[in-house]
């Protein structure tokens, strides 16, 4: 009858173990999942490439400000449609401070014109400095964290009017 209790002590000290060790994986695994950096969604574009850009890993941000332009010409705020008319008021309406950078993910085909007022309505807004989003003729290998990369650009203020 001893032998009995014993391997029914062993069972039970064993399920212990397990069970504190499927905490343990569980807890591990939820801290690496929260520190990760959930992607934005987003509108899909083909971005032009380059190989002159830099890292932006802010354009991941929840509050990043990104503007979509479609090979057509359609822009998103987000992923919101949005009118070119009212993309400077919705620009300032989001922006929590006048240093916040506004990232151009415009897809390589897009209408220059397009691209051009969406870059009227940041100066319009206010916008301290613009990125256009790009993409890299890198490999990479499958599982690594990829950041976003642009071209960064600073809006030239207006010019006082040219003497005549």
């Amino acid at each position: 009858m001893s032998w009995l209790k014993a391997n029914n002590l062993a069972r039970l000290n064993n399920r212990v173990w397990i069970v504190a060790l499927l905490v343990l994986l569980t807890v591990v695994s939820a801290d690496a999942r929260s520190s990760a950096q959930a992607m934005q969604k987003g509108i899909s574009v083909e971005l032009a490439p380059t190989s002159s850009a830099v890292p932006v890993p802010d354009a991941d941000n929840q509050d990043a400000l990104i503007i979509t332009v479609t090979d057509t010409g359609r822009l998103y705020f987000g992923i919101d449609p949005v009118t070119p008319d009212s993309l400077a008021e919705k620009l300032k309406g989001r922006m929590s401070n006048r240093t916040q950078n506004l990232y151009i993910k415009a897809d390589a085909r897009a209408p220059y014109a397009c691209v051009v007022k969406v870059l009227d309505a940041a100066r319009t807004a206010g916008v301290g400095g613009v990125t256009l989003l790009t993409t890299q003729p890198k490999t990479t290998q499958a599982g690594t964290v990829v950041f976003p990369e642009g071209i960064e650009m600073v809006l030239a203020r207006r010019s006082p009017a040219a003497p005549k």
